[in-house]
């Protein structure tokens, strides 16, 4: 079973890396490709599990749904208070509490995406043979990218 706590922390880890931030809301605002789910599959890397194109297609189904539902309205809100920040004597405290809040969907996202990989067997691939995940979700520049990152 995987850890929700290691892989919080690996995302965390991760994303604080000199460029990943970026390279990631990237993907995110422009390819429409989900960070939670770039973060995942790196993580599966790291640990040696292999996924398979369905497995990868399940994860990017929830994930779009909980970012349709959840996610995007959240942020659209937070995106509307900064553009009226001037409006607000306490835009700070505000902000803060959104992000805040974002952050915990953002766990929560997490939380999902790990019980649909509970549903399946995860084989591990061995190191000579193995490729990146990403490369079921992005394309080949894409996973270079964050490759290069990690």
């Amino acid at each position: 079973m995987l850890s929700r706590s290691d892989f919080w922390q690996f995302a965390c880890d991760c994303y604080a890396r000199p460029g990943m931030q970026q390279a990631l809301l990237a993907l995110q605002d422009k390819a429409a490709k989900n960070v939670n789910l770039c973060l995942l599959l790196c993580y599966l890397d790291v640990l040696g599990y292999t996924l398979d194109q369905e497995i990868v297609k399940r994860l990017t189904d929830a994930a779009e749904a909980f970012d349709n539902q959840v996610l995007r309205p959240q942020r659209a809100i937070r995106q509307q208070l900064k553009a009226h920040h001037q409006d607000y004597d306490n835009y700070a405290a505000m902000r803060g509490a959104l992000l805040n809040a974002e952050l915990t969907l953002e766990q929560r996202q997490q939380d999902l995406l790990l019980r649909v990989l509970e549903q399946h067997s995860l084989p591990s691939m061995p190191q000579k043979n193995r490729t990146s995940n990403l490369h079921l979700y992005l394309c080949e520049t894409q996973t270079q990218q964050l490759l290069a990152l990690l």
